[in-house]
């Protein structure tokens, strides 16, 4: 149930050619939800009209960092400034939630750095907790990412947190694949890139 492959996330349509049908899987059941969740509204696509809800990549600023301020992302850069056992990743929200208006689909983590600070993770969504997964064989990989057989989603106002073993301080680049629906186009539409989202 939790299988994950491993593989250079420049090649991940060729290492892993089952990722475009889990991919459209994984927004075809997030759609479902949504227009379920969402009703009446309908599927819009990247720019929706009124009566429509969006899509988009999934933004950063949904997320706390792992930085003492633990605020919002405005990108998928952190810099990890402590060893061992931590939170490197929550929802924005209050109690770690993931915003109301939002839903995403998790289909995986990519390491965008050069160095990988990380040797394992594991995620908590809601009440569901993954097992450990390590990730040390990634470290011969260029910009490796790490593919979920069975991608997740996460439901607005639900708890998400990411949980890694780090190694060494300093700068990291971890960034979650997958896709995102919005409620409310205008709050991505009319706020400043970068800006946290609510």
């Amino acid at each position: 149930m939790y299988g994950f492959v491993i593989c250079e996330y420049e090649k991940v349509k060729k290492n892993f050619p089952e990722f475009a049908s889990k991919m459209a899987n994984l927004k075809a059941s997030l759609i479902a939800k949504a227009s379920a969740d969402w009703s009446p509204l309908t599927y819009g696509g990247i720019a929706p009209k009124s009566g429509q809800f969006g899509e988009t990549t999934i933004m950063p600023e949904l997320f706390n960092g792992i930085s003492a301020a633990y605020q919002p992302l405005p990108t998928w850069y952190q810099w990890f400034n402590g060893t061992g056992n931590q939170t490197i990743m929550a929802g924005a929200g209050t109690g770690s939630i993931i915003a109301e208006d939002y839903k995403i689909g998790l289909a995986g983590l990519a390491f965008l750095s050069k160095a990988i600070r990380i040797s394992e993770f594991r995620m908590q969504i809601g009440d569901r907790k993954t097992p450990r997964i390590n990730v040390e064989e990634a470290f011969a990989y260029n910009k490796p990412a790490i593919i979920f057989e069975q991608p997740f989603i996460l439901d607005e106002e639900e708890s998400y947190h990411l949980y890694a073993y780090v190694l060494t301080q300093g700068p990291q680049r971890i960034k979650l694949l997958g896709l995102q629906l919005n409620r409310v186009p205008n709050k991505l539409q009319t706020t400043n890139t970068g800006a946290a989202i609510t």
